[in-house]
C-alpha cells in the first residue's frame, strides 16, 4: 500500500511538472531558398507558354471555351503570383530574368498587371463561351508576355553547334 501511495505522489508530481513545461517554440520556416523560387519561377512559366499554347490550339480547333476555363483560369491565377517569385532575394541567381526586374520595379510592375488583367479577361471570356472576347483576350495576354519578355528577359544562350 505504501508502495502504491508513493508511485500515485511520483506519477502526481511528474503530471505537475509535464503540465508545468512549455513545449520547445516550433522552429520559424525559412520559406523557399532563392533557388528554389528561382526553379518554380522557371517551371512556371514553362507551364505558363504550355497553356499558352494549348488555348490557342483549342480555340483555333474549335473546342468549346468552357473547356478551356481550367487552364484560363489556371493562368489567371500565375498571372497574379507571378510579380512574387522575383523576390529580392532571388537577384544574384542563375536566371535570364535581367537586372531591370528589381531596378525598375514599377514598369515590372505594370506589365505584371498588364499579364494579370489580360488572363482575367481570358479567364471571363472562357467562362461565357465569348469567342470574340476570347480571341482578343488571348492576342492582349500574348502581348503582355512579349512586352515583358521584351524589356526583362535575357534571350536564350545559343545552341551548342553540333
Amino acid at each position: 500500500m505504501k508502495i502504491m501511495a508513493i508511485a500515485a505522489l511520483a506519477a502526481l508530481g511528474a503530471t505537475a511538472i509535464a503540465v508545468q513545461a512549455k513545449p520547445a517554440p516550433a522552429p520559424a520556416s525559412a520559406g523557399p531558398s532563392a533557388a528554389q523560387l528561382v526553379a518554380a519561377r522557371q517551371a512556371a512559366m514553362a507551364m505558363s507558354a504550355t497553356s499558352v499554347n494549348m488555348l490557342k490550339g483549342g480555340s483555333a480547333n474549335g473546342m468549346p471555351l468552357k473547356s478551356l476555363a481550367f487552364p484560363a483560369n489556371s493562368l489567371a491565377k500565375w498571372a497574379v503570383a507571378m510579380p512574387a517569385m522575383f523576390a529580392n532575394s532571388t537577384k544574384g541567381q542563375p536566371s535570364r530574368a535581367r537586372p531591370e526586374v528589381w531596378t525598375n520595379k514599377a514598369d515590372f510592375a505594370a506589365k505584371a498587371d498588364a499579364m494579370a488583367q489580360a488572363t482575367k479577361a481570358l479567364a471571363a471570356a472562357a467562362a461565357a463561351e465569348d469567342k470574340d472576347a476570347f480571341a482578343s483576350a488571348l492576342a492582349s495576354t500574348g502581348a503582355a508576355c512579349k512586352g515583358c519578355h521584351d524589356s526583362y528577359q535575357a534571350p536564350p544562350p545559343p545552341k551548342p553547334a553540333g
